[in-house]
């Protein structure tokens, strides 16, 4: 085990009575009400609109409307916060992303501000701008009116707009996934720009002329566009900075101010040489990336190791306290609070909206399979253990060979205390899971977690995590009514499998259900195809490509299939009632014989009503998923097994396997808001379970 030079892993004497700024700055961030924040939309449309080359490739044009974003954006500083840098222009800001489904809230301009979930302020001056300037421009140039001319033929295109069978998110997001911010704090970015300039110099000075070479110099001519935009924000927070600095009376304020101008002055261009100076780095690259990527799951990673080296050369040479470092963190924490998603009011009433989760990961093993816990470990569960903020979303790995019983238990006090987090991860199984999807072992001893329980490796596997949301029990009700579903009518919506009434064994309602999960993957899938395509052909992302391994030694966009691994990922909701409702129709009318199918088809059109008997029995003695009964423990095996089998056997459009997952956030409780009555005895429009439990 490694030796923590911590006198108290729990740093008991730090409360918020004794971090009194921490303690405002927390009362502060708890009463913020949140804000629409056009400025993104505002730079990002007036450059592609107006100032644009068209002639240029768009891989060059996206990196300058970026920098044209990061060069014009207004340096902002709302409080006494220790970094300097802010998402939005607002202390609590959603941002618009038009290109994806910003417009989607273009109807609710006049209520957004006082609809009843989740309310979200606008100015009559910004919703003016975005009726009558930003959104008509991106009317027909959006991922999903793009795709659609592109694509008219799109069956899926129709499945995904019902929202009962699937989402195929890269209509709204893309960027599930950890960026390596090691290479911006080691290398600082005017030396990847160096690295990107001489890269197409060589290809320059080749002399070949080819269609992969002109994609190769747009290429490394946008990261070099794309990363002097984070440069010239950087130096406007300096300048800022020292104008306040120069204003305020308050010694404090001051130098704090003072602090920041520095700091920014010299990262991220520079490397980072301290702690703070590393911390408020990956801060600004972190609000560069949201200037080219929505901000949904965009996650810092293992924040414990990428910081550490710099947290430990201070305290060594005496320059930073525990306290101090606790002090900075908490302050990155509430920064990665300062923005939430632009979501219609439809999403709010059915799904409660959508988290922008950045996740931080914490603990676990290190890339030679060694203990990786360390100082930072203890002081960031220290810091989330004081704030209990909404973000970021924590998480714990733990390896139980490796990992010493002082840190289980102090992931379980924190747990305990703040009623929810960390979410806690077996090293030892993951780290499995993820060789088994063939990444290395290192890499895969150096996963983090992505959103709400994805796992990535950062700066290596630009996974597209939540590509897919499958509906598994849409399938399942496809299959009991031969090709309908209650919520769509009679309405013929897949293939038809058969009258279930007419089957006489388990099996075949089993293939008849494999059947309708293979004909909606298909769909689902042809669609996320068709998205990608269309993301490579006008939203590529040369930004966040240069914070992963690979593009740069490609010369290739994270799009186009640059980075190291290029799965694509669909989750699965109601895995759970599927598997208890295959239990039941198994047990009840092929095993028990309790009933026949047609009159379990009755019961289920009735809600139950008048099958009272036959409801308790299916709720109190069919096999339940998670139990050891062996046909719970057959059949969702064989779930399992099936659709990993079937994702396997497709290659996305950056030639990498498609894979399983089973995380639902909140899409369960929407999910079941919409569909019937099931065979395991839950009613009509009650919530699924969630996740995988």
């Amino acid at each position: 085990m490694k030796t923590i030079t911590l006198d108290d892993i729990r740093l008991s004497e730090l409360t918020l009575e004794s971090l009194p700024n921490i303690a405002k700055l927390r009362t502060a961030q708890i009463n913020l009400k949140p804000q629409v924040c056009i400025e993104r939309a505002h730079y990002v449309t007036r450059y592609l609109r107006d100032l644009a080359d068209k002639t240029e490739p768009m891989e060059i044009r996206y990196a300058q409307a970026v920098n044209f974003f990061l060069s014009n954006k207004k340096p902002q500083f709302f409080d006494d916060n220790l970094l300097a840098g802010t998402t939005t222009s607002k202390p609590f800001g959603a941002p618009v992303y038009p290109e994806l489904t910003g417009t989607h809230i273009w109807p609710e301009l006049d209520t957004i501000s006082t609809r009843e979930k989740n309310p979200l302020l606008l100015s009559a001056e910004e919703a003016k701008e975005l009726n009558f300037d930003i959104f008509p421009y991106w009317m027909d140039k959006n991922i999903l009116e793009y795709t659609r001319n592109k694509f008219p033929n799109l069956q899926g295109l129709g499945l995904l707009e019902k929202l009962v069978f699937f989402f195929a998110t890269k209509m709204g997001t893309i960027s599930h996934t950890i960026p390596d911010y090691r290479v911006a704090l080691e290398k600082g970015l005017t030396s990847m720009i160096a690295d990107a300039a001489s890269r197409e110099t060589g290809l320059l000075q080749s002399g070949v002329s080819s269609p992969e070479n002109a994609q190769k110099l747009a290429f490394y001519r946008a990261v070099q566009i794309a990363l002097q935009g984070i440069i010239a924000y950087a130096a406007n927070l300096s300048s800022k900075a020292k104008e306040l600095a120069d204003q305020t009376s308050d010694p404090e304020q001051k130098k704090n101010f003072l602090a920041m101008a520095a700091i920014c002055k010299k990262v991220p261009a520079k490397p980072a040489e301290t702690f703070r100076e590393a911390v408020n780095a990956l801060w600004i690259v972190q609000v560069a990336i949201h200037a080219e990527n929505i901000n949904m799951a965009m996650s810092p990673g293992r924040l414990d190791q990428v910081l550490y080296p710099y947290y430990r050369k201070d305290k060594d040479k005496g320059i930073l306290t525990d306290k101090e470092a606790v002090e900075i963190l908490s302050s990155l924490w509430f920064k990665l609070n300062d923005n939430t998603n632009l979501v219609p009011e439809t999403a709010e009433e059915l799904f409660g909206g959508a988290g922008t989760v950045p996740a931080v990961t914490v603990g676990g093993i290190n890339e030679d399979g060694e203990d990786a816990v360390n100082e930072l470990t203890y002081i960031m569960l220290k810091v989330t253990e004081l704030l209990r903020l909404r973000d970021p979303s924590m998480n714990a790995r733990y390896h139980y060979e490796k990992n010493s019983s002082e840190y289980l238990e102090r992931v379980a006090e924190v747990v305990v205390n703040t009623k929810s987090v960390p979410a806690f991860h077996n090293d030892v199984a993951d780290i499995k899971t993820l060789e088994n999807q063939g990444i290395q072992t290192a890499h895969a001893r150096d996963f983090g977690v992505i959103g709400c329980v994805e796992m990535g490796v950062p700066g290596k596997t630009y996974d597209a995590s939540s590509a897919i949301m499958f509906n598994l029990v849409s399938s399942l009700e496809l299959t009991l009514y031969n090709g309908k579903r209650p919520i769509t009518g009679n309405d013929v919506m897949s293939i038809e499998t058969g009258d279930p009434a007419t089957f006489k064994t388990f099996n075949e309602f089993w293939e008849a259900f494999k059947e309708q999960v293979r004909w909606m993957l298909d769909k689902a899938i042809e669609l996320n195809e068709a998205f990608g395509l269309v993301h490579q052909e006008i939203l590529p992302t040369p930004l966040l490509s240069a914070f992963f391994d690979g593009p740069m030694e490609k010369g290739k966009d994270l799009i186009f299939g640059g980075a190291r691994y290029n799965a694509s990922g669909t989750t699965h909701i109601g895995f759970a009632d599927t598997v208890d409702s295959l239990n039941a129709i198994e047990k009840a009318v092929f095993v028990d014989k309790q009933c026949t199918f047609a009159e379990l088809l009755k019961a289920l059109q009735a809600d139950f009503a008048g099958f009272e008997k036959l409801h308790a029995y299916l709720v109190n003695k069919t096999p339940k998923f998670g139990t050891d009964d062996p046909i719970a423990v057959k059949n969702s095996q064989n779930l399992i097994r099936f659709l990993y089998e079937f994702y396997q056997s497709h290659t996305n459009y950056r030639g990498g396997k498609y894979k399983p997952a089973y995380w639902t956030m909140t899409n369960h409780a929407g999910q079941g808001k919409l569909s019937g009555a099931l065979p395991n005895g839950r009613k009509a429009n009650k919530v699924f379970a969630s996740g995988i439990t």
